[in-house]
């Protein structure tokens, strides 16, 4: 049987099967969380119920999940569109109409605290089928969960829309909407909010292959009120899925929340007689206590559960484009790890410009993409010499690629003209002086894999992979695909890319893969599937990225987001910049060489000071306090998992006409011990006194939460690096 897949579903063989009919109660629960399952009159599938296993609170969240079902009241049938539903496909003979029956249900644990349900239902006129797969995480209390089509007929169907995720909600109280830009907007530090009105309110990215003009593929649904980080019933839930989705929130005449999630898709996908469709999978936790927990939770199954490598501590580094940008070669690069090495810098990346020769030489983005062979005269022994520095220095080494890009000006593009994306008879458009591959194309695939894997392979040494994608897919049409076959090209296009990532990461287990798309535009869990962090945004001024770098942690863990120190934006120290970065996983983008003497000393101070307390932010529980959108005075603290220590991170971004006096709450402390407290990344002469003259510096951690760390800081852009150790 042909299988068409979205998203590397697999079929489980599962164990526990059940086939009742109405009035069976289908229940799947986490160390705290539920999600119970009805199967009412006729045999018609509902959400029940989703809330915590205690009683203490439930979501408004139920109702019919196929609810173009005939319900059983009022009488007679409603398969017209009166409700969205999370599917749409189109018979041979016009038909639309779904009418979906519980058949049967099977739950397998399928590794120690993992386990998955499947409900299978069938289509009540023709031989088309539906499974809902739920598959819940005890230990981090978060369930992922995905669809799959079946195609039983001997014709193929057209499937307009198969989203992930649809529930309904009660709409008579109010609920809130929570959602983020890319960085397009040059808005992905501010936090979209709202409260949810009558209509519908629907965010698309349209971009086919990332999301950098359109909304990151993640939100917050708040129940009753607008959540804080500590109060407040909620919603987070996030898309695997890098590419064009859609939300949609449409609040209907019956007072009903209608939430639907999925790819945003621009033409019809097919799928073939006897065959499959899935969509992505979407992940959701919930809590009763504010959007910081769901937050940790999500935190912890990615890296336990989803990322590659997820505990692995991510280093420290140095990129050369923005002190660089294309002017690199085999003297500069090894002159600046030289420094960098000498700062404590762990891993250098050598960026853009490396490749391309002669007419095609990547001395410019006009030109080289596509040709990735060392450039003769930047790097005459190609990495040999380079890597023999790093040895000597003892640093790690990384490099950048764009595979799924090719310029008109490049080999690849004069020897295969066809493997672009291009519309028939008309002229190709541009982004940024470049072109998308047909990613569809198996060729385009092997030659993707192939230029990567070559400079692996023959320098094993490099640890880590900068993977970027600074263009669209703006000439929607595979020439592979063909005629009749366009409607598949973002599942195929997104198929082809994870086919490569995962054999790349099977292959290269040792090295680090970060997703980078003209910045934050693979911000997401589709890129993060086979990649190890993923670069937020291209803009790296501080402030900026202190909103940014919060934003994208409501979802992502801190140890998949990287923040780079560097000269961008005005009247910051290089403390300041330090600080922002040790938010996540650190590092630098500088040409070293052009440092002064006592930015390259706080430089120096600040990486010892972030590798004393890495494991704290990268593996810890991260707790935010005021967001930088609403307080001039914006601060988080990171605990270790064992509670021994923690650290403190504080900020004035507003106005200071006179000190500014405040207290730093603190979170996640053991009570019962006892925690002392030290300043860090304090560089060479400041003497600037930002600790309250009145603080105890040995407090339990109930008085420490309490009363939090009393600061004060005399200037914007001051800010603070505190760390609590137990002394007990």
């Amino acid at each position: 049987m042909k299988k068409h897949l979205l998203f590397g579903v697999w079929t489980l063989g599962l164990a526990v099967a059940s086939a009742w009919g109405a009035g069976q109660s289908i229940k799947l629960e986490t160390a705290n969380l539920q999600v119970e399952y009805a199967v009412a009159k006729g045999d018609v599938l509902d959400l029940k119920k989703l809330a915590s296993r205690d009683g203490s609170w439930s979501a408004p969240l139920g109702g019919r999940l196929f609810p173009f079902e005939p319900p059983a009241e009022p009488a007679g049938n409603n398969n017209g569109p009166r409700y969205a539903g999370p599917i749409e496909w189109l018979l041979p003979n016009g038909d639309r109409a779904i009418e979906l029956r519980y058949q049967s249900h099977e739950i397998k644990e399928v590794e120690p605290g993992v386990q998955h349900l499947v409900i299978r239902l069938k289509e009540r006129v023709y031989p088309l089928g539906v499974e809902l797969h739920l598959r819940a995480y005890a230990d981090v209390d978060v369930f992922e969960q995905w669809l799959v089509v079946e195609n039983g007929m001997e014709t193929p169907i057209y499937l307009p829309r198969l989203d992930s995720m649809y529930w309904h909600a009660n709409a008579k109280q109010p609920i809130f909407l929570e959602w983020y830009a890319s960085e397009q907007w040059n808005t992905a530090g501010i936090p979209f909010r709202e409260q949810l009105s009558r209509g519908t309110r629907l965010l698309e990215s349209r971009d086919g292959n990332r999301h950098k003009h359109g909304p990151v593929p993640a939100f917050i649904l708040g129940f009753g009120r607008q959540p804080s980080e500590s109060e407040g019933a909620c919603m987070i839930a996030a898309l695997d899925w890098t590419g064009s989705s859609r939300l949609s929130f449409e609040i209907n005449s019956d007072q009903v929340l209608e939430t639907s999630v999925g790819v945003n898709q621009p033409g019809l996908p097919v799928v073939e007689a006897g065959g499959t469709a899935a969509s992505p999978i979407c992940v959701f936790t919930l809590s009763g206590e504010g959007k910081g927990p769901a937050s940790r939770q999500l935190h912890d199954w990615a890296r336990n559960h989803f990322l590659q490598n997820g505990t692995r501590l991510r280093l420290v580094d140095n990129n050369s484009w923005e002190g660089c940008k294309l002017k690199v070669s085999e003297k500069a690069i090894i002159e600046m790890m030289e420094d960098s090495a000498e700062l404590g810098i762990e891993l250098y990346v050598l960026d853009d410009g490396w490749f391309g020769n002669g007419k095609e030489a990547r001395v410019n983005t006009r030109a080289g993409l596509g040709d990735w062979q060392f450039n003769t005269k930047r790097f005459p022994n190609e990495l040999d010499k380079v890597m023999q520095a790093a040895d000597e220095l003892n640093i790690e080494f990384g490099i950048w690629f764009e595979p799924e890009m090719v310029n008109e000006k490049s080999k690849l593009f004069q020897q295969h003209p066809e493997w672009v994306m291009r519309y028939p008879n008309r002229p190709f458009s541009k982004q940024r002086t470049q072109m998308a591959l047909d990613i569809a194309n198996p060729d385009v695939q092997r030659h993707m894999f192939d230029s990567v894997n070559r400079v692996l392979t023959k320098y094993p040494r490099i640890r880590f992979v900068k993977w970027d994608a600074n263009s669209n897919i703006n000439n929607g049409y595979s020439p592979y695909l063909g005629e009749g076959r366009q409607g598949d090209l973002l599942n195929a296009y997104m198929d082809g890319y994870l086919k490569v990532m995962k054999e790349l990461t099977k292959r290269h287990p040792n090295v680090d893969f970060q997703a980078c798309a003209a910045g934050g535009g693979r911000a997401d869990l589709g890129a993060m599937r086979y990649s190890h962090t993923f670069w937020p945004s291209d803009d790296t001024d501080p402030l900026y990225r202190l909103g940014a770098q919060w934003n994208f942690s409501g979802f992502m863990p801190v140890n998949t987001i990287t923040s780079h120190v560097t000269h961008k934006g005005k009247g910051f120290s290089p403390k300041f910049r330090v600080d922002v970065s040790m938010m996540t996983q650190f590092g630098m983008e500088v040409d070293t060489r052009k440092c002064t003497p006592d930015y390259l000393t706080a430089c120096r101070v600040g990486i010892a000071a972030y590798k004393q307390v890495r494991e704290i932010v990268q593996l810890g529980d991260q707790y935010r306090n005021a967001h930088p959108y609403d307080s001039p005075t914006p601060s988080m603290n990171y605990v270790s998992k064992d509670q021994q220590r923690s650290l403190v991170l504080a900020y004035q971004t507003g106005e200071a006409q006179q000190p500014v006096a405040f207290s730093a709450p603190v979170s996640g402390l053991d009570p019962t011990r006892t925690y002392q407290l030290t300043e860090m990344n304090l560089p060479d002469g400041d003497e600037q006194p930002r600790l309250d003259a009145s603080v105890q510096s040995n407090q339990s951690g109930q008085a420490w939460m309490e009363s939090g760390i009393p600061l004060q800081f005399t200037h914007q852009y001051d800010s603070a690096a505190l760390l609590l150790e137990v002394i007990d």
